[in-house]
């Protein structure tokens, strides 16, 4: 955390967007020794103790933030009780012994293990099949005060399982790991955008929509990490203040319009999928990196960042306004959609 004081709130269970805290290390420079909230339960160094997450303080964060912008981001080890002990080569060993981002597949270990579904607020308008790849509480919520009954599935949900639902969108979230690794994920992606089922994705969720239209994807120097990060949309012209947390981007050609590459490439019986033409319709202005991808011909769209940032800022949340707006135009129903890509084609 590059803050210099943290803890100042404490922790409560309200305002969680997880079910539990998926970190295995926590730096601080300076921890609150006490928090200072009335809606605090407890500290967070109690609640990292709770969950078993090793913590250190006293360090110089920002320096630490500067050594690795120019390194790159690296493993590293926190030691603390029996494991301290060990010699400083024996711990050397464990950190390099670590396996490394690139090739890490996460989803999965983050991922709910059975569906639940968040209830629309008032009238119902939409069902919303959500792939939860990591995802944070705040997003079924933004959709469900919007009139949409969201249905979060475990990872490894199949396009079957969307049919069952009668859904009227699909929704990838943002979560961890290397996009390349998401075989299944991806192929799910292509059923669906053969199927022509409206489809918005986040963070990972747009990583994913990348590879799934024939991109590709890269590790990051170091990421994109924390507030503040200003994004232009191209459809508006506007400059957006968005929250980022992602080490991986999609490579995609930012000059023009451009036919998917996946168009060219056919399936093991010879058909091949038509996406269509693909628009990179958001560039991050700090290191111009694709931030959003846009099909012209296929209603899907996705952006890297996290419009539901919570708690803040809140420039993007029109973007859920944009995929009801989606899935009104579409006559699509995933009721009498047949259950592969390859049967759409």
């Amino acid at each position: 955390m590059t803050a210099p004081h943290i803890g100042n709130t404490g922790f409560n269970e309200e305002d969680n967007e997880s079910r539990r805290i998926w970190v295995a290390g926590y730096v601080v420079r300076d921890p609150a020794i006490r928090p200072s909230s009335w809606r605090s339960q407890r500290s967070l160094e109690d609640e990292l103790i709770e969950q078993g997450v090793v913590g250190i303080s006293g360090l110089d964060t920002r320096a630490l933030t500067r050594h690795l912008r120019e390194r790159g981001a690296m493993r590293v080890g926190v030691f603390s009780g029996p494991l301290a002990t060990m010699s400083q080569e024996a711990l050397l060993e464990r950190v390099l012994s670590a396996p490394r981002m690139s090739g890490a597949a996460l989803a999965g270990e983050v991922t709910t293990a059975r569906t639940y579904v968040v209830p629309a607020v008032g009238q119902k308008r939409f069902t919303v099949a959500a792939l939860d790849l990591g995802i944070k509480a705040r997003t079924p919520e933004h959709l469900a005060t919007r009139g949409i009954e969201v249905h979060v599935l475990p990872a490894t949900s199949t396009f079957a399982d969307i049919q069952a639902l009668g859904a009227d969108g699909v929704f990838f979230s943002n979560g961890p790991g290397d996009p390349a690794t998401a075989e299944h994920e991806i192929a799910l992606l292509r059923e669906v955008l053969a199927a022509g089922v409206p489809f918005f994705g986040i963070c990972f969720g747009n990583q994913l929509l990348g590879r799934a239209l024939g991109f590709g994807t890269y590790k990051l120097k170091y990421g994109h990490r924390g507030l503040n990060q200003p994004v232009l949309d191209r459809r508006t012209g506007k400059v957006e203040v968005t929250a980022q947390n992602h080490g991986f981007a999609v490579d995609a050609p930012m000059e023009s319009d451009v036919s998917a590459p996946a168009d060219a490439v056919a399936d093991s019986s010879g058909i091949h999928t038509a996406y269509g033409r693909v628009r990179v319709s958001h560039i991050g202005l700090n290191d111009n990196v694709v931030e959003g991808l846009e099909c012209l011909d296929i209603p899907a769209f996705s952006v890297q960042y996290h419009p539901e940032a919570a708690a803040g800022p809140h420039d993007s949340e029109h973007l859920f306004d944009r995929f009801i707006e989606l899935m009104s135009v579409s006559t699509h129903s995933t009721a009498s959609t047949p259950s592969t890509a390859k049967d759409s084609a």
